[in-house]
This record gives structure tokens, sequence and C-alpha cells, in this order.
């Protein structure tokens, strides 16, 4: 397990420097965000995934199935939407026993150690990197041209009226 830098470390000074000084407990509630600002704000993520995910759905299921993937799109999407109910319903839970910082990596490490902890936090630098990548290959789709379209304009006419 890595050493945790002391209070007057460098890197310490460094964070201290560009974030600003620890908050004392008391200060905390001031810094609080209201829950539409806080929905607005922290639930960007969620959607980006949810934005793609008809699409990444179609291009895992048409080479197997063909068209007739447009027709699994609906059901495997209601399952998709009833694992997030679990895992909404679940983080409730969660975020009323663990009040700080550290997400899932806190949560497996207190229940299961730090080698489970450490497949979280791998699992978790996975997710966003999958999540980056397929956001980029969403937007590189969509300014790309129709197939059999070319990007060139029309040819000039070539007989003229006199």
């Amino acid at each position: 397990m890595a050493a945790i830098e002391p209070a007057d470390g460098f890197w310490y000074r460094v964070k201290c420097r560009v974030l600003g000084p620890p908050l004392v407990t008391g200060e905390l509630a001031k810094e609080r965000l209201s829950r539409p600002l806080a929905l607005g704000v922290l639930s960007c993520d969620g959607l980006s995934s949810a934005a793609y995910g008809t699409e990444e759905i179609l291009y895992a299921l048409l080479p197997f199935f063909g068209l007739a993937a447009f027709a699994l799109v609906l059901p495997l999407t209601l399952v998709i939407l009833f694992g997030v109910l679990l895992v909404v319903l679940s983080y409730r839970e969660v975020v009323s026993v663990y009040t700080r910082a550290g997400g899932s990596y806190v949560v497996a490490r207190e229940n299961f150690g730090p080698r489970v902890a450490q497949i979280a936090a791998v699992a978790l630098l996975h997710d966003h990197t999958a999540d980056r990548t397929a956001a980029r290959r969403s937007r590189a789709s969509s300014r790309a041209p129709a197939s059999g379209c070319t990007a060139r304009s029309a040819p000039a006419p070539t007989a003229t009226r006199r």
C-alpha cells in the first residue's frame, strides 16, 4: 500500500497551492451544491453514456441479427434500465452509510479489503476510458459523410445558355 503524503510534504504543498487549503468540517456545509445544481453537474457522465447506448447496441447486434436487431433494441434497453434502477437503489443505500468521498473504492476496501478495492478502481478507470472512447467514436461518426456520399461538391454544369 502506498505511503500517505505528510501534511508538510512537497505534493501536499503543491495541491494546497493549486486547490487552496483544506476546509474545516464546519465550513463544508456552505460548500454543498443544491440538489438541482448537483443533478445538472453530476449527471452529465451518465447522460453521455446513455446518449450513445442505442447506437452501441446496434453496432453489436447488427452483424449477428441484421435488421432484426432493431426489434431487439427496446427489450435490451428495458433490461439496461432495470439494471440502472438496481444501481440507483443500491447507491442510495451506500451513500447513506458512506458519507465521505471515495465511492466504490472506499466501499470495496472497507468491506472486502485492498485487493478487491484495486479491482474496483481499475473497473472505474476502464469504464471512464471506454465511455470517453465511445463518445469520441460517436462524435466522429456523426461528422462523417453518409456511406456512398463524398464530401466533394457537385460538378459545375458544362453547357451554358446563349
